[in-house]
């Protein structure tokens, strides 16, 4: 079930979970939790108790980012899924980033979250910079990944710009000069032409996912830009180009 197949019991980027169905009210019986009628509290408490914290118990949750699309009831039967989208190495510490969501009998999103986690035990997490998405070390890697690309060259190859990605929290901006990418950079002084938005799952799921279908999500509008939209969608080819290559570095890495 997950984009990223796991090795062992190792977390890394597209480690995925799924709880059983519970109903709620019968799941906070059972485990005598007892809360007020309406709170907002109903959706944590019950994700909490339905998904075990990544990696071993060492771990200690710093982040928590909570919102609710369509409250959940204590008649409603629920599930949780997670996902694990960044792992990143702190020293003698892993942090990892996990998405959390609460799905009804009927798979309706209800509830999600953002939860970020600091293991004790390094063992038990992989981080990789073909994972870390839009940060300076990834950037790095697709630059010198497409630098051998020849359509990569041609579909750019009068353009002047700067094509800016970005994940979550992380931006990165590629300077493009006649189909060369001259720089990799947080920022550029001018700002990005246009930046590619999306969210750390949308980015594990087109970056782990079996097929490549970043066109066709594309068309769709699954995802966001900012800056100019005009370039954005002429640029759609070098675009999928970039992703391609994205696709292939961070797969190479945990295969």
């Amino acid at each position: 079930m997950s984009p990223g197949t796991t090795s062992g019991h190792t977390l890394r980027v597209g480690t995925q979970t799924q709880s059983r169905y519970a109903r709620v009210n019968a799941l906070l019986a059972e485990s005598g939790i007892a809360l007020p009628a309406g709170t907002s509290l109903l959706g944590p408490a019950v994700a909490e108790l339905l998904t075990p914290p990544p990696g071993t118990s060492s771990g200690v949750r710093e982040y928590l980012s909570w919102r609710a699309h369509d409250p959940i009831e204590p008649d409603d039967s629920v599930r949780t899924e997670s996902m694990i989208t960044r792992v990143v190495a702190d020293g003698d510490t892993t942090i990892v980033v996990r998405r959390v969501v609460l799905r009804d009998n009927v798979n309706a999103l209800r509830e999600e979250a953002v939860e970020t986690w600091q293991l004790r035990d390094v063992g038990t997490a992989l981080a990789l910079p073909a994972t870390d998405f839009c940060t300076d070390r990834w950037g790095v890697l697709v630059r010198d990944s497409l630098a051998a690309d020849p359509d990569f060259a041609s579909s750019l190859a009068t353009w002047d710009g700067t094509i800016g990605l970005r994940c979550d929290d992380r931006e990165i901006h590629l300077r493009v000069y006649r189909g060369r990418i001259i720089d990799v950079t947080r920022r550029t002084p001018g700002g990005a032409t246009f930046t590619f938005v999306a969210p750390g799952h949308t980015w594990v799921d087109v970056m782990l996912g079996e097929r490549d279908d970043f066109m066709r999500r594309a068309i769709a509008g699954e995802f966001s830009s900012t800056g100019n939209g005009y370039e954005y969608l002429r640029l759609t080819k070098p675009l999928n180009i970039i992703i391609a290559h994205a696709r292939t570095i961070a797969q190479e890495a945990q295969s």
